[in-house]
């Protein structure tokens, strides 16, 4: 792994490869499979913009070819999860009328979840995100997950 892998540098990368539209069919896996769970038909598109590429940066350039079946994958895997998930927590939760777990109301949390089944995915992501994201994004959908807060 480079000195850099953890700093800013691959998260601009990655924004990079996301406007150059690299990150679309894990986008619409994510989008697609996100309405199974959630019935929001809103979502704010500016907090997918900030959230991708620092998701996008932790997973590794030889296996992003592969990981739009991989977040499917974890979307058949964890379906029962996820429904209980979205039911307790998601946009039509009394949690997110309090102002909680609001990435859950974003197709991109799908993706964040994903990267929260692997430890080393979870940890990756949450040096990628410290200092790029509210910390609270994460620390509530990692906790809800079960895996505790990570910043």
């Amino acid at each position: 792994m480079s000195t850099d892998a953890y700093t800013s540098r691959p998260v601009e990368r990655a924004a990079e490869e996301v406007r150059e539209g690299l990150a679309v069919a894990a986008l619409a896996v994510a989008v697609c499979s996100y309405a199974q769970f959630a019935v929001h038909a809103r979502f704010d598109a500016g907090m997918t913009g900030e959230v991708l590429p620092v998701l996008w940066s932790v997973v590794p350039e030889e296996q992003r070819s592969a990981y739009p079946a991989r977040l499917e994958e974890f979307v058949d895997t964890h379906r029962e999860r996820l429904v209980r998930l979205f039911a307790e927590y998601g946009p039509q939760s009394a949690t997110a009328r309090h102002g909680r777990c609001e990435l859950l109301a974003h197709p991109v949390s799908l993706i964040v979840l994903e990267q929260l089944v692997a430890v080393r995915s979870r940890y990756a992501l949450a040096a990628r995100w410290n200092g790029e994201l509210p910390d609270r994004w994460l620390n509530d959908i990692s906790t809800t997950w079960g895996v505790g807060e990570l910043l």
